[in-house]
């Protein structure tokens, strides 16, 4: 027996220049050629990979946080009732965030989407204030830095 599924593709709401500023800070000069990195000064790969250090200890520090209240809300689901309930708020206050630790958990997997991204990296000055604005270009890797 046949079922006609369709299969339904989330539609990306940004344009070329837009889906290129986002991609080169989250992953640096991996964006461009091989031929485009020979061509560039060093002042602009130095720039360009400032960046998305930058950006991935924000995202990263933001990834704990994320985790952290997930973490703690489902202690408190736990041991809300819990003669022990004590514990749990104890680890629940504890709101540290560890710089040094690398948060491997996915964006999907946080419940993060790439709109909630791009609005962090525009607050944390990452991405211009006006990105939701631009205009797409013609040749988007030729963006200047």
């Amino acid at each position: 027996m046949k079922t006609n599924v369709k299969q339904v593709y989330e539609q990306d709401p940004y344009n070329s220049r837009q889906n290129f500023l986002y991609k080169r800070a989250l992953i640096g000069v991996g964006v461009y050629s091989d031929t485009e990195i020979k061509e560039m000064s060093n002042d602009k790969l130095k720039r360009i990979n400032k960046i998305h250090r930058k950006t991935q200890v924000i995202l990263n520090l933001w990834k704990q946080e994320m985790l952290i209240s997930k973490t703690n809300q489902m202690l408190i689901k736990v041991f809300g009732d819990f003669k022990y309930a004590f514990l749990a708020k104890e680890i629940v206050d504890n709101k540290t965030i560890d710089k040094d630790f690398i948060c491997t958990l996915s964006f999907k997997d946080l419940g993060i989407t790439k709109s909630q991204i791009i609005n962090r990296l525009i607050t944390e000055k990452i991405l211009p204030k006006n990105f939701h604005e631009l205009k797409p270009t013609e040749h988007a890797s030729r963006i200047p830095c």
